[in-house]
């Protein structure tokens, strides 16, 4: 017990100094990052939103709309213990197949907190229900452009679940936050 004691007591001021180190001075934020949900609000057969000319892919197979809503976590453990907040922004999506029945083409424009988003991407799974029957998980990813003046670019990744039940805040199964959660990072010129 004394020596886990020394230990943590010889490593403190080092952790405190990353910790530091880890903090912006201020005017120097380079990036904005936001965790959201996004929530499908529809899913219909692809129309001209999802021309070729705009989304760089042929044959799309779906066009769908989310809404990005806030979530809440704890700031202790970083649980989310809210993931249906206000609506921060909104996103307007074509998914497309691939040769790999594994992978979709992914296009969507859209905004948060005012900002407009246009990205191209992703869209992977391995195939597996899991961690039930009816529930298929995917990661998602666009490479982010075509944003306003001071940004130089950024991501979109999603950790997302697929359930029986296509639109809407509640899966089928229940209990899973549907569709996705996901990190968007933006930015800046320096």
């Amino acid at each position: 017990m004394k020596l886990v004691v020394a230990v943590v007591a010889a490593l403190a001021p080092l952790i405190g100094a990353d910790a530091v180190a880890q903090r912006p001075a201020p005017g120097s934020r380079v990036e904005d990052i936001y965790i959201v949900r996004s929530l499908r609000l529809s899913r219909t057969a692809p129309g001209e939103f999802c021309a070729e000319q705009r989304t760089g892919f042929p044959n799309p197979t779906v066009e769908d709309h989310y809404d990005f809503k806030a979530i809440t976590a704890r700031p202790a453990d970083g649980r989310v213990t809210n993931a249906n907040g206000s609506t921060v922004g909104h996103l307007h999506a074509c998914l497309g197949a691939t040769s790999d029945s594994l992978t979709q083409t992914f296009y969507a424009e859209g905004d948060l907190n005012g900002v407009r988003l246009t990205g191209r991407g992703d869209c992977r799974t391995s195939g597996r229900e899991s961690p039930e029957p009816g529930i298929q998980p995917w990661r998602c990813y666009l490479e982010l452009a075509g944003l306003p003046a001071g940004f130089t670019g950024g991501q979109l990744t999603t950790n997302t679940v697929v359930s029986r039940r296509t639109l809407g805040a509640v899966s089928d199964p229940v209990g899973y936050a549907q569709p996705s959660i996901a990190t968007i990072r933006l930015w800046k010129k320096r």
